[in-house]
């Protein structure tokens, strides 16, 4: 071990981003490593798509662990290699990091059950299939957007199947839903659903109105997604209504101020033409 991860050993089926360098024994060059490509890689550990020897790995490791490993050829390139690049009998040493990983399983789990079942769930049980949806959306978001949105938007459904037993399971519930929503409303900009934008930001907007989950922050990045999607559509003045809640919520924050006096720029040229 390189250095020591924290939390539970990686489960079987659980999604995994890792970063590696792989050498042939005795070579100094890397015979693969996602470092030189400046890219990690995500993966179902057990889902066949590595040599063995990286799942047997990865599945001894934790969250920001990393470790040396050299496996043996049988659980590598056999007997044979893929020569020249990887001889023939080679043992291959691997550095690997784990960036990060979430446990697939429960929803699977979840997706087997029978609708009757899913209405039996805690409270505390749909908040931790929700949040696994939305690290799953947060993870996947940069590299494809559009399952990134499916994620956000499974972990909504589940928040929404929910009835509260009580006030104080009604303020979590939105609490969680808050979250979920405000990633689900961004998902839907970049793919330019701004109407279906506007809704999940707009209901996030309204649960933070609640005086048990008041947060200043949040609600102007509500108005600021709310005010971009109108941008995508050129409706000005609705697009500068929006911004000037989120302005009041967040007077300091650069971004939002910064595209307020674009706009009111772009506006004194409009009335002056």
């Amino acid at each position: 071990m390189i250095k020591p991860g924290s939390g539970a050993i990686i489960p079987s089926r659980a999604w995994v981003r890792i970063h590696y360098s792989i050498y042939a024994e005795g070579h100094d060059e890397p015979i693969d490593s996602t470092r030189l490509r400046s890219r990690t890689h995500d993966f179902i550990v057990g889902d066949g798509v590595n040599i063995p020897a990286v799942d047997i790995a990865v599945s001894s490791m934790k969250k920001g662990e990393k470790a040396r490993f050299l496996a043996e050829c049988l659980y590598c390139y056999g007997q044979m290699g893929v020569p020249p690049r990887i001889p023939k009998k080679a043992r291959l040493l691997m550095d690997i990091e784990v960036v990060t990983y979430y446990d697939d399983n429960k929803l699977h789990e979840y997706d087997a059950m029978p609708p009757d079942d899913r209405r039996d769930i805690p409270l505390d049980g749909v908040l931790k299939l929700a949040s696994i949806c939305r690290q799953k959306g947060n993870e996947t978001f940069k590299k494809n957007s559009r399952q990134a949105y499916n994620s956000y938007l499974k972990g909504y459904k589940i928040l929404d199947s929910h009835s509260p037993a009580n006030e104080e399971e009604e303020w979590k519930l939105q609490e969680e839903k808050i979250r979920i929503s405000l990633n689900l409303a961004q998902a839907c900009l970049e793919h330019g659903k701004t109407i279906d934008c506007r809704r999940y930001a707009g209901e996030a907007a309204q649960y933070l109105l609640n005086e048990n989950l008041k947060n200043p922050t949040k609600l102007a990045k509500a108005h600021y997604t709310i005010y971009k999607s109108y941008m995508k559509e050129q409706k000005l003045d609705d697009a500068k209504r929006e911004l000037e809640v989120a302005v009041k919520q967040a007077p300091h924050d650069q971004t939002i101020r910064e595209a307020f006096v674009k706009l009111e720029k772009g506006s004194g040229q409009r009335e002056r033409t």
